[in-house]
């Protein structure tokens, strides 16, 4: 998957091995990121919950295994390349995280005032779902693909990760409050989840109300968050309260999420759906006299040909980023919605950077509910016998 984010001045894009920080107006390319194709020569350790390279994970877990007939085998081991998993900057934007799949691993880089140089590398126990981290920049939590937060100590590499808390399914979202004081995920289980920091034993409560994977969450304010969900609805919150405000449907089912302030108490919302062609939606929030926000639908944007796969705000254009025939490609809207004049040569350079890189998008339609009717062959059944014995 491709990571397209704004950080100002940067703009980032991530894809399979390589990291690049743009400026949008002037084509500069400030920095960027290449993975490494061995971390464990890096340092990147094994622990009891990860795995080694595969063939001898299970040979090394075994008490009475030799020593010397492991380190043989070592040595013909074939181990998979490192891939971006997922890509983020600290609010200070000193930090960037990057987490890989294959050698499943958490890289953190110091951009500043260093040209993002690695700092740390450290192991993950499964695939991360998504990462965020703390306002204050000195934390970072990364969720796996079995529900599991881990928090990682940006300030002492030493310190080993730290189990949080889990859900029962995977996170595709997660939100720190500006103050600290809760975590609020999302999951497949169409749950939103309200989690005391740092006392994360203790549940605060839950947002429920959708009847599908809930895929992004965004704070609208301190009191207020935004969600989206496969249910094809829209949902604003009172999250401290578990109170739904507002409901509005999408015209497909929504993937992600991105806001842009406009005005005092105004915002815009961009919207990802899972449709072909018609598969952003734009929306305007408003937050009123009596503080209630109202939302708005201003326009779908056609985007034929591409499978879009992130997007992001950067002043008044919408980036978007998608596949065309496997290939990386960039497009970019104005706030009218038509394609933006900076979309000519500039983004061919962008292209340019990874036009060897070739991917697939992630399968979406494993994050919908798989329902099985168990009951309706039953009851046929139960109804032939009834007409038979009444015969």
């Amino acid at each position: 998957m491709t990571t397209l984010l704004y950080s100002d001045p940067e703009l980032v894009i991530a894809l399979n091995k390589k990291v690049i920080f743009v400026n949008p107006n002037d084509l500069q390319i400030f920095k960027e990121i290449e993975l490494p194709e061995d971390l464990y020569a890096l340092g990147l350790k094994a622990s009891n919950n990860l795995t080694e390279p595969s063939e001898l994970a299970a040979e090394k877990s075994e008490e009475k295994c030799e020593q010397s007939k492991v380190s043989k085998k070592l040595k013909h081991v074939k181990i998979e390349p490192p891939s971006i998993l997922h890509v983020k900057l600290s609010p200070d934007n000193r930090l960037c995280a990057v987490t890989t799949s294959g050698q499943k691993a958490v890289l953190l880089y110091q951009c500043r005032p260093e040209q993002a140089k690695l700092v740390s590398v450290r192991p993950l126990a499964r695939a991360s779902s998504v990462i965020t981290f703390s306002p204050d920049s000195k934390v970072l939590l990364v969720t796996d693909k079995s529900g599991d937060c881990y928090k990682y100590d940006c300030e002492n590499d030493e310190e080993e990760p730290q189990l949080l808390f889990g859900h029962f399914s995977i996170v595709y979202d997660l939100v720190w409050t500006p103050d600290s004081k809760y975590i609020v995920t999302c999951d497949r289980d169409d749950k939103i989840r309200v989690t005391n920091y740092p006392a994360t034993h203790d549940i605060h409560g839950y947002c429920l109300g959708h009847q599908e994977f809930v895929s992004a969450l965004a704070f609208l304010d301190e009191d207020t968050i935004i969600s989206v969900s496969g249910d094809k609805t829209l949902r604003l919150w009172d999250f401290k309260n578990g109170r739904e405000l507002t409901m509005l449907e999408l015209p497909a089912p929504g993937l992600r999420l991105c806001l842009r302030a406009t005005g005092e108490n105004k915002l815009e919302a961009a919207v990802l759906l899972y449709q072909p062609d018609e598969c952003i939606a734009l929306y305007e929030l408003t937050k009123s006299d009596t503080s209630k926000w109202l939302v708005k639908e201003r326009q779908i944007l056609r985007i034929p040909g591409v499978i879009v796969n992130s997007i992001c705000f950067i002043n008044k254009n919408l980036y978007a980023s998608g596949i065309v025939d496997e290939h990386f490609t960039l497009r970019v809207f104005n706030v009218d919605g038509c394609e933006s004049k900076v979309s000519g040569d500039w983004i061919k350079v962008i292209e340019e950077q990874f036009k060897t890189e070739v991917w697939k998008p992630e399968d979406v339609s494993a994050w919908f509910k798989k329902r099985f009717d168990n009951v309706s062959d039953y009851l046929e059944r139960k109804k032939r016998r009834i007409e038979e014995k009444q015969k």
